[in-house]
């Protein structure tokens, strides 16, 4: 990974084309970014001498992760931003002045908010390396910084800054940003603004809860509002009063602030709990004697205040799934050992609470995407049968991903996505479906090498499902992985996922990542 480079080939206004505004433009100019990638000179990494790693077809041989980053801005509200703007590289035959047999990339992003970017470029794999198939080692995450053309004379074009002129008067602008309607779509472009700014121009309901590095997520283009859980039930109550959900642990771990009224990892106190910050997984929390009686829950009545243990039914941990409700054995007495602080606090409600007389019916059904692995297969476990013991469904969750890039082939992958969007199709012939990205995963390993997770891997497998659940089953898609994918390089590196090396997130994106989803609901039906 030597003599990389990357630059900014170009800069213009939208809608303009002059030389003059190559350097400064207005905001919503496009920029272009350039990279190019040495050929490896046939020195191969360590063991990797004899493996033949390919990259998915369609996709790069080499693995770049680009951003746009603010260092500086003379407009007060953006102050400290380090707005970051992610730039999604593709290979180009572009002629270049460059030579040599290097690879040519090039990407392009729209600047909104007032300030100066520079470029943040890493080379993370070359030569396929970043798709380890299973049965292929995984190439140690190395990233390298890939700096600007050392001889300015080898192109006039190429910069590393590109200034972005104040507009107060933009619609994208901050100061205008109320004005904007809401947000009815899961997958809105935004920034990242630090909440030392919105809490002195905005209200606390309007603008969604911070990441651990005090950060909140703003749409450039509508607005969101800060959404209770109470609220939502409210509204699930009246439009979806029955969801049926399949996920993984990134599933188990987003239902927690559902399932407690919003009450899970929300506090200071407890932020810093284990599965506060990466892992709730109940083998791992409990003593494994006590485990192993456990009941699994996956039938939840949600009210405003959380759910009732009485409203929980389940089987024991050698029952796939019970013949209907009636016959389901509730959680009542679902209680951790004396001293365990961890995992779902289930209260008795008060009944007499007018809060108490809406709720809607939650089926969870835990599914490792597309592999048949420890049991769960989706092929068994969504048929007409299965869905026929729950109320109806008028609303289907998916969320999938992790699974797949951590053990699956991408060929394999994509032909069970096929087949699953045609059984979820025929199963819930009626229901609205929502597909919630696979999580962000950026600059490590992961915990063991049977593990084939890379950012560029999560968004390649990512990107194909989501346009299969987009065609054939319209289902709007819930994006958290570009949510994150656009923080600054610092919060990549020293992020949510940096205590345990599983692609889970920190409690509080959760409860900012739930944000999102709830506001696409309830502003939608209210549209």
């Amino acid at each position: 990974m030597v003599n990389s480079i990357a630059y900014i080939a170009m800069a213009r206004s939208a809608g303009s084309g002059n030389k003059e505004e190559e350097i400064t433009i207005a905001p919503g100019g496009c920029v272009c970014v350039r990279a190019v990638v040495p050929p490896v000179n046939g020195v191969a990494m360590d063991t990797q001498t004899a493996v033949d790693y390919k990259p998915i077809p369609g996709w790069p041989e080499d693995s770049i992760m680009a951003d746009l980053v603010m260092v500086e801005s003379e407009d007060v509200l953006y102050k400290d931003a380090r707005v970051t703007v992610s730039v999604e590289m593709h290979r180009t035959t572009t002629p270049s002045v460059f030579s040599g047999g290097r690879r040519y990339y090039e990407g392009a992003a729209r600047l909104y908010d007032p300030g100066t970017y520079e470029l943040d470029a890493r080379l993370e794999y070359q030569d396929g390396q970043w798709n380890a198939d299973p049965g292929q080692p995984t190439v140690p995450y190395n990233e390298q910084i890939m700096r600007g053309p050392r001889d300015a004379s080898q192109t006039a074009a190429a910069r590393s800054i590109v200034r972005v002129r104040t507009d107060r008067s933009h619609w994208t602008h901050l100061g205008r940003h109320q004005s904007l309607k809401l947000c009815t779509a899961g997958d809105e472009p935004g920034r990242w603004i630090p909440t030392t700014t919105l809490q002195r121009i905005w209200q606390p309901h309007q603008y969604v809860m911070a990441a651990e590095d005090s950060r909140a997520w703003v749409p450039y283009h509508c607005r969101l509002q800060r959404v209770t859980y109470a609220q939502f039930a409210h509204h699930m109550a009246r439009t979806y009063p029955s969801v049926h959900w399949f996920g993984d642990s990134n599933s188990r771990r987003t239902l927690r602030p559902f399932v407690m009224g919003g009450k899970w990892c929300y506090e200071a106190d407890t932020v810093q709990r284990l599965d506060c910050l990466c892992n709730d997984a109940p083998k791992d929390l409990y003593p494994s004697e006590w485990y192993a009686q456990m009941q699994l829950p996956h039938w939840y009545r949600v009210h405003a205040t959380g759910v009732n243990g009485s409203e929980i039914l389940a089987g024991n941990t050698n029952n796939v799934m019970q013949e209907s409700l009636s016959s389901a054995e509730s959680v009542a007495y679902f209680h951790p050992p004396a001293g365990i602080e961890y995992g779902p606090e289930y209260t008795a409600l008060d009944i007499s609470s007018s809060a108490s007389n809406y709720f809607f019916d939650l089926y969870y059904q835990f599914t490792r995407g597309t592999q048949d692995m420890y049991g769960s297969y989706w092929a068994r476990d969504i048929t007409e049968h299965a869905a026929s013991a729950y109320p109806r469904a008028k609303l289907v969750v998916f969320q999938m991903i992790t699974w797949d890039v951590a053990f699956g082939e991408y060929a394999a992958f994509t032909r069970q996505v096929d087949l699953l969007a045609k059984r979820l199709r025929r199963v819930y012939p009626d229901a609205q479906f929502i597909y919630r990205s696979g999580p962000y995963w950026c600059c490590r390993n992961a915990e063991t090498d049977d593990k084939k997770y890379s950012r560029l891997r999560f968004v390649a497998f990512d990107r194909y499902a989501r346009t299969v659940f987009r065609r054939r089953l319209k289902a709007r898609v819930w994006d958290v992985m570009s949510v994150q994918a656009n923080r600054p390089p610092e919060s990549k590196r020293l992020s949510e996922n940096m205590p345990c090396l599983s692609a889970h997130s920190r409690g509080e994106l959760i409860h900012l990542d739930n944000q999102i989803l709830m506001n696409m609901v309830v502003n939608a039906n209210q549209a």
